[in-house]
């Protein structure tokens, strides 16, 4: 089951007249936004949330009175996590740092929720402030010099500069995800000078793409350029494979759409202009012969220094030579069995369990 995207936006907010006029800036931008309504049934939520491609948190004084709004922080952040969606936090009228410490007008509500909800609910709200707080976002104080209808026009750029760049649809369910990307996604944000290989290997079939997907949607808007070049084992195997996936890269990288290349050479000239002066994130998805690894090996000294190259195979063989050595090695491992339990309890029954 694909995690497919319905709506371009979801927006949380409490202060509902700056709130009210984003969503009607967005939509005037053509840009279909998503505000459910207090009466939606709270199982609801969850899905609402994941099915929008970005989330904007309007954090106002009032925010964390609302129970309701406070649960979609929560749910916001588990899904960036989970899916890599866009999160955006907008701090109206409030200081980012207390937001953080919870103190000022985020202090008072937490005394009356300790007495009406469960210590661990209370806990999630509260490291959900702190997470979204450390992410930065925009802060109207700090931008167009107050104005609240420039510093809306301000979001809605963000917004539409954001949904020009594609976000990778992956399973709705990533049972055991988490900890196997967590490695990947720190080594994406490792700062270095170099450009770095990461060759993810494993049996076919144990989610290597889909851990790739995730981590590309989590760290491609740190880079000036990306492309996610799916099944590249089968793209070869078509008479004009190789000019189709440098049209596709090219067509990513930069930014436009490019319809023809008229041989393999000039193909290979205009990536290395392309790929030579801005740093990229580039995947490839399913390489299986030692030649297609060579070829990537060798177009490494092509790239903007900070640049990141992750590959995808079933064939660990193909790590053996010396110049693999140049990569880093990834192995992913099979799911363990409450892992293999939950996902097989996902497709059967729609839920994380049995019935």
């Amino acid at each position: 089951m694909s995690h497919q995207f319905v709506h371009h936006v979801f927006l949380s907010f409490r202060s509902k007249t700056f709130g009210d006029h984003l969503h009607t800036a967005l939509l005037n931008a053509g840009i279909p936004s998503f505000r459910p309504d207090d009466k939606e049934l709270d199982k609801n939520l969850q899905n609402s949330i994941q099915e929008s491609r970005i989330l904007i948190a309007i954090i106002s004084k009032d925010y964390a009175s609302s129970y309701r709004c406070l649960d979609e922080l929560t749910h916001m952040i588990q899904t960036k996590k989970a899916f890599g969606n866009f999160l955006l936090p907008v701090f109206y009228d409030v200081d980012p740092s207390d937001v953080r410490k919870q103190k000022g007008s985020f202090e008072e509500p937490f005394f009356n929720f300790k007495k009406r909800y469960k210590t661990e609910k209370v806990d999630q709200w509260r490291a959900a402030l702190r997470e979204v707080a450390d992410l930065g976002g925009m802060v109207l104080q700090n931008q167009a010099d107050g104005s609240e209808s420039r510093f809306i026009q301000e979001i809605v750029k963000v917004v539409v500069g954001k949904l020009r760049r594609t976000v990778l649809s992956v399973d709705s369910h990533p049972i055991g995800i988490d900890s196997r990307v967590k490695e990947i996604d720190l080594w994406l944000q490792e700062g270095s000078n170099n450009v770095d290989i990461l060759a993810i290997h494993g049996m076919g079939g144990i989610g290597k793409t889909t851990i790739a997907k995730i981590a590309y949607n989590l760290n491609f808007d740190r880079f000036e350029g990306s492309s996610f070049l799916a099944d590249v084992r089968k793209v070869l195997e078509k008479y004009d494979g190789l000019a189709r996936l440098q049209r596709q890269l090219l067509s990513n990288i930069l930014g436009k759409n490019v319809e023809k290349i008229y041989n393999v050479n000039e193909g290979s000239v205009k990536i290395q202009e392309a790929i030579s002066c801005k740093r990229v994130l580039l995947v490839l998805d399913d390489i299986d012969n030692i030649d297609q690894l060579n070829a990537v090996l060798g177009m490494r000294d092509w790239f903007y220094p900070c640049s990141k190259i992750i590959v995808t195979t079933r064939n660990g063989h193909l790590l053996n030579s010396t110049e693999a050595c140049r990569c880093r090695m990834y192995k992913l491992k099979t799911l363990d069995a409450k892992e293999s339990l939950q996902l097989f309890s996902w497709h059967a029954f729609r839920d994380e369990t049995p019935r």
